[in-house]
């Protein structure tokens, strides 16, 4: 799975995601779309998430640490 699956939706892009996109980046990555992309993430790794592992979602490279610490490869789409 891809990282712009599992998020793009959620965040409403087109664009393919940079490592390094975050709110500050991304005008839709408000509180309603961080909860979602915790639910999604939650339903990907089949787990619940840690409240530390929530609060540290603040880029996209950090979403993919996340996944991966719960066994979930996540990749980068090529540019």
């Amino acid at each position: 799975m891809t990282v712009d699956e599992l998020l793009q939706p959620i965040l409403k892009t087109i664009v393919p995601l940079k490592m390094d996109d975050s709110r500050k980046t991304i005008q839709t990555w408000d509180s309603l779309a961080q909860i979602n992309m915790v639910q999604a993430i939650e339903d990907t790794v089949g787990e619940e998430l840690s409240t530390a592992e929530v609060l540290s979602l603040k880029t996209v490279a950090k979403v993919i640490e996340v996944c991966r610490a719960h066994g979930v490869e996540l990749t980068v789409s090529p540019d």
